[in-house]
């Protein structure tokens, strides 16, 4: 039997698919996991005199034909790798395996196709590093490799086979402009990410109240302090993170996120709240999972107000191309500085169903339980959440993102003004909300995107003299990610 025609056939699909991929910029808008293999164009089995594959005139060839002639079958066995056509590599593929002279490394090297095409990868790692170590020269497999590895999230170990490959003698253009926009994405995403916005903000009841003076039916009377205020100033949130690579797919994380309003004209109403995680994450190509202990502090009115740590736990994963899946659980012990009954603890379970309808569009449906317990009972609730929200781009680069939400947040025992004066009902609120953001993708300036905001909020409680109150603010956002 002839020797195989792997290197051969291999170099070829290189050079043909490597001018496609790289036509792809690896930028903002193109995501690393959506550099994809470029097949050549697939064409039916056809029939010549000669019984040898060919592209141009239709074929057709039996089993029985095949399994008498072991040299056709390895040819089309070699041309379908060529084109990445799983329903052919799966009828030859076993046919090839019943002649005792079939080539090994053929052999691995199409079960490595399907496992790739499947989405394998792990098992395609397998079959590459097999072929590599019979033959290390392969440097085609190597390439498959290389990018088995980069799916598989194994980004050092991508990146060690990349500069391997890309090294090798006489690797045609296309395939090193192929590596080069692989090893650039890999360096983008391994660094160190972050994200900066601001915004004017006012606000005419920055204390979240009820304009209602008289206090329930309890005969009291609000003080003006304890009336809607209003305060002027800037809104702004700064994220930094970054995803060291350990070994294989497995990665240290490390990530701060600050959220603050600064009021010139009324401080007291001052807010900045920080969460730093530093935690463990395993990824892969559909999937991945974290375990993140945090620490958090917040400031109101310039002065410490509260503390916690604790622990949150975090999954996703690409059901298909179109529908992700999210969740979230978190628990934190939370310590305030001046108001001691507020001390305990708060749990969080949470999960989004994602849906990429298209590249232009997206919904989603979540729900989130949050569980607050404290040392002073009136004080401990359980919130409930739905939320709904649509993505979309529109022609003339203009995109959208609307958000709505509803939450049922009920306390554990009976209202009491400055825990004294009871207020005879145990507090339930209901909360709606509803979000907007509008922006046009191609304006922008230094990197900084314009973005339109509108929020309405209503909070209907069953004390309402006290925690009933609507907000609607129009904000202009500044948003910046680098």
């Amino acid at each position: 039997m002839k020797r195989s025609l792997l290197v051969t056939s291999l170099t070829a699909l290189y050079a043909a698919s490597a001018i496609a991929e790289t036509a792809v910029s690896v930028n903002q808008a193109t995501t690393p996991d959506s550099i994809q293999n470029i097949a050549l164009p697939t064409t039916p089995l056809k029939t010549v005199d000669d019984s040898t594959p060919s592209a141009v005139q239709p074929l057709q060839v039996s089993r029985a034909q095949l399994l008498a002639n072991p040299q056709l079958t390895q040819d089309w066995l070699n041309l379908a790798l060529q084109q990445r056509n799983v329903e052919l590599i799966n009828e030859l593929l076993p046919i090839y395996r019943t002649f005792a002279q079939h080539d090994p490394i053929l052999v691995r090297f199409a079960e490595a196709t399907l496992a790739q095409l499947a989405q394998d990868y792990p098992l395609a790692i397998s079959r590459f590093r097999e072929i590599l170590a019979v033959n290390p020269d392969l440097n085609p497999v190597r390439i498959e490799l290389a990018k088995s590895l980069f799916h598989d999230r194994q980004d050092n170990a991508a990146h060690d086979q990349f500069e391997k490959a890309k090294s090798a003698v006489g690797v045609p253009a296309p395939v090193v402009r192929l590596i080069d926009a692989y090893l650039d994405t890999l360096q983008q995403r391994s660094g160190w990410q972050s994200s900066f916005s601001a915004y004017y903000l006012r606000d005419s009841n920055v204390n979240n109240t009820a304009a209602t003076r008289e206090i329930e039916n309890t005969g009291f009377v609000k003080g003006d302090n304890m009336l809607p205020q209003s305060a002027h100033g800037i809104a702004y949130s700064f994220s930094l993170e970054r995803d060291f690579n350990l070994t294989g797919a497995h990665y240290l994380h490390v990530g701060t996120e600050l959220f603050g309003k600064n009021f010139w004209d009324n401080h007291d109403y001052d807010d900045i709240y920080n969460r730093t995680y530093l935690g463990y994450t395993h990824k892969s190509a559909v999937q991945s999972v974290s375990i993140l202990p945090f620490y958090e502090k917040r400031w109101y009115g310039n002065q410490s107000y509260k503390w916690a740590n604790g622990v949150r736990g975090e999954y996703r994963r690409w059901l298909n191309a179109n529908w992700q899946i999210s969740t979230a659980l978190e628990h934190a012990e939370q310590r305030y500085y001046d108001s001691q009954n507020l001390n305990g603890h708060t749990q969080l379970a949470s999960a989004t169903l994602l849906w990429l309808r298209s590249p232009r569009q997206f919904f989603y449906f979540g729900g989130d339980y949050n569980r607050e317990k404290t040392r002073l009972l009136q004080y401990s609730n359980n919130t409930r959440t739905l939320r709904l929200g649509w993505g979309q781009e529109w022609q003339g680069g203009v995109s959208s993102r609307l958000g709505f939400s509803y939450a049922q947040r009920n306390y554990k025992d009976q209202a009491k003004l400055g825990e004294m004066i009871p207020l005879g009902k145990v507090r339930n609120d209901k909360i709606y909300s509803v979000n907007l953001t509008l922006w046009k993708r191609d304006w922008h300036i230094w990197g900084i995107t314009p973005k339109l905001h509108f929020n309405w909020k209503k909070q209907d409680s069953n004390l309402p003299s006290m925690y009933s109150y609507t907000q609607k603010n129009v904000n202009l956002i500044f948003e910046k990610t680098f």
